[in-house]
């Protein structure tokens, strides 16, 4: 063989494996995510790791103008201080979730100046959904008759650029329940370094009881998204009895949000959790009450469908005694379980596992077959199941579904749609 190939061969190797060494320190890097960190060949043939410490020390944002800027310093004012890119993006991804306008559209780059001096440079595009929709209800009673019930919901975000979220629910479940709910929250009041929210909720039900409570919350970005403390103050009162009941709770919650789509969601995940402890004051005595609620969902995207997953859980408990009707968990419909009148179940607990089968256009038309199937304190009901279509047009969002179970009379017509403001 002559020389000459001999040593095209040893270079050929030399090449493969200094590449092969660049790969593995490179790799070492990244994982390591500091900036200005690099490997360096000593006297003994070796590599010393070399690391400068270089810090975020400010922000700059650029993109949509909507949010006023003091409200976008503060909803990123946790990336100050962090050396760490790796640290940056997961922090970075913890405010996306914790606020669903980000909705990964969104993304962090840096850009190097000075010796120790990194700014984090935020491509922000936000996607606010404020919208006006409802739900509508339609089945047939056993006298035959056709009931209708109803629901409206007002969401507005970010009306005057400070980020804000309001909330205005009305629901008519039957003929003999209404339900109100308002809430309204601000991320970063007066320049404070944490968000407020307030909620008031009404519960009547005709000749049965009459509940309202008001809640409010310190909101903070945190691991998994927007935790939120606060206290709560609610009064029961029966109307046959003329009984009333008052609680007073503290509340700890966590929302995340990270699904690809607002309005037709396909990818991602989402979950929510909150518990309230709290006393709890009747004709009786004092007493102890406790309850919780979470919710988690996940988008499984397979070649040409989806499998989406959730579960959605409610319980509460008053020690040494029963709960009262106004407090017993409301469940049935188009938002819980499918395939049976709206509110038509209560328990002192509730879980709802549901599974969808989604098709078609993804981002525009969906068609779903669909399980929900109920685990209920004390009672014995068989799951809903049925088939339904979700569209978007750029402007109004529909969802309508059919539902059956083993023990309705008819299938159960759902529809839910919303419209851009």
């Amino acid at each position: 063989m002559p020389i000459f190939r001999i040593i095209y061969y040893i270079s050929l190797f030399s090449l493969g494996f200094a590449q092969q060494i660049d790969s593995i320190l490179y790799a070492d890097l990244e994982e390591k995510g500091a900036w200005k960190n690099y490997y360096i060949l000593n006297d003994k043939s070796d590599y010393d790791f070399v690391t400068i410490s270089a810090k975020i020390d400010s922000i700059h944002v650029r993109g949509d103008k909507s949010v006023q800027q003091k409200v976008l310093r503060s909803l990123f004012r946790p990336l100050l201080g962090l050396s760490n890119q790796n640290l940056v993006i997961t922090q970075f991804r913890n405010i996306n979730g914790a606020y669903s306008f980000l909705n990964n559209q969104s993304f962090v780059s840096f850009a190097q100046y000075g010796k120790k001096q990194v700014v984090a440079v935020i491509n922000f595009h936000p996607q606010f959904k404020s919208q006006i929709g409802g739900i509508l209800g339609a089945s047939k009673g056993t006298d035959g008759k056709w009931l209708t019930t109803g629901e409206v919901d007002l969401h507005l975000e970010n009306p005057r650029g400070k980020g804000t979220i309001s909330d205005l629910e009305w629901r008519q479940p039957n003929d003999q329940s209404r339900f109100l709910n308002i809430a309204y929250e601000i991320p970063f009041p007066f320049g404070l370094p944490f968000g407020a929210k307030a909620e008031f909720l009404q519960d009547f039900m005709e000749d049965a009881y009459i509940l309202e409570s008001s809640s409010g919350m310190a909101t903070s970005i945190g691991p998994f998204g927007r935790w939120m403390i606060g206290g709560k103050k609610e009064s029961i009162h029966e109307l046959v009895d003329q009984i009333d009941y008052n609680s007073e709770s503290l509340i700890l919650g966590v929302l995340g949000d990270q699904r690809n789509n607002r309005w037709l969601p396909y990818q991602g995940s989402y979950w929510g959790f909150e518990i309230n402890l709290g006393r709890w004051e009747d004709h009786e005595g004092q007493s102890k009450v406790l309850e919780a609620e979470g919710n988690f969902g996940y988008y499984n995207l397979l070649k040409n469908s989806v499998l989406y997953f959730s579960f959605w859980a409610q319980g509460k408990r008053i020690d040494k005694r029963d709960l009262p009707l106004a407090k017993k968990v409301k469940f049935g419909g188009a938002g819980t379980l499918r395939g049976y009148y709206e509110n038509q179940f209560n328990a002192d607990w509730v879980v709802i596992q549901t599974t969808e089968w989604i098709f078609g256009d993804l981002s525009r038309s969906q068609i779903f077959l669909y399980t929900d199937i109920p685990f209920a304190d004390g009672l014995s009901i068989k799951p809903g199941y049925g088939f339904g279509v979700r569209h978007y047009n750029g402007n109004l969002s529909l969802d309508i579904a059919a539902g059956f179970s083993s023990e309705s009379t008819g299938p159960k017509i759902h529809l839910k749609f919303s419209s851009n403001l």
